[in-house]
């Protein structure tokens, strides 16, 4: 969960930080050592709908029981029918959120971890915020088995719109639970609930689902370094995605709109704003099948780290 992102990563510390004379043995970084990686590309891809997510330069220092790490910056954008209409970051367009410098400081022990992160700037669909945090959580030992949970709160800042303050509102929220198979190998299962309201009048909640297996290129056991380290890892899997709430202005004198909130006998404009309140009531849509692929460029980092 282009996290992205949730996004910079960090060591479990009994596993992770070890003498330089014992991390080549054991795995793991030395303490005080660095893990970076150059980026990050999340797609969602379906029958009309895609969404992109793109990370940069993600970088973390560690020491012993936690650390702390910070991301330059991640775009996403949402794309629907055979154009996709996907937005360049530098349009700074409704249908695109962009994050820009974002800043971690982590806990870990053996069996659980968690962080706290903040992004300085972030353009969320059209509304300009600054400060918006983000929450991540780990439960089990991630070069085992463990479940994953990290929380994007655009909603919650400290400057911006205030009119449209929420914890609750404008929310990506996304969970991960990770097998190991064996070193270059896990099973995973993902899952997504995402909460946005554009500048554009464009409102959109969804929840996706996926299963599948995360590879890593790592090589074998280089000299003088540590034997658990990942190069590069890639997330393929089979998606299910349900909308629960779609409401498109654009589409609003074709009724296409309409339809996706699950009013299609409304008459007006006005219901199709009413389709687009959480307090309405709205039909689901049918789940749909998609494809979920995540490539990180990650380099000089421990396969233990969440």
């Amino acid at each position: 969960m282009v996290a992205a992102t949730a996004l910079a990563p960090g060591p479990v510390a009994a596993e992770n930080c070890a003498g330089s004379d014992v991390a080549p043995r054991e795995g793991g970084h030395p303490c005080g050592g660095v893990g970076t990686s150059l980026g990050r590309v999340e797609v969602w891809r379906g029958p009309g709908f895609v969404d992109v997510r793109v990370s940069l330069l993600r970088l973390m220092l560690y020491d012993p029981g936690g650390g702390a790490g910070f991301e330059l910056g991640s775009w996403e954008a949402i794309g629907d029918g055979g154009g996709d209409g996907l937005e360049a970051p530098r349009d700074f367009g409704d249908r695109s959120a962009l994050h820009v410098l974002t800043w971690r400081q982590q806990h870990d022990a053996d069996g659980w971890g968690a962080y706290v992160a903040g992004d300085l700037v972030t353009r969320w669909f059209g509304h300009l915020r600054l400060a918006t945090p983000r929450l991540g959580l780990r439960l089990g030992r991630f070069d085992r088995a463990a479940l994953v949970v990290e929380a994007q709160l655009a909603g919650a800042f400290a400057l911006g719109d205030y009119d449209r303050w929420s914890v609750t509102d404008d929310v990506d929220v996304s969970a991960r639970l990770t097998q190991v198979v064996v070193r270059r190998l896990r099973l995973e299962a993902r899952g997504r609930y995402r909460d946005l309201t554009a500048a554009d009048g464009r409102r959109l909640r969804d929840v996706t689902g996926a299963i599948g297996v995360e590879l890593e290129a790592s090589p074998g056991r280089p000299p003088s370094t540590p034997t658990s380290w990942r190069v590069m890892t890639v997330f393929v899997g089979v998606a299910a995605r349900r909308a629960l709430i779609d409401v498109d202005p654009a589409d609003a004198l074709s009724g296409a709109a309409l339809m996706r909130a699950g009013t299609p006998s409304a008459p007006s404009g006005a219901a199709l704003m009413r389709a687009g309140t959480p307090s309405a009531p709205v039909a689901r849509a049918p789940w749909q099948v998609m494809a979920w692929v995540d490539l990180d460029f990650v380099i000089n980092s421990a396969r233990t780290i969440w």
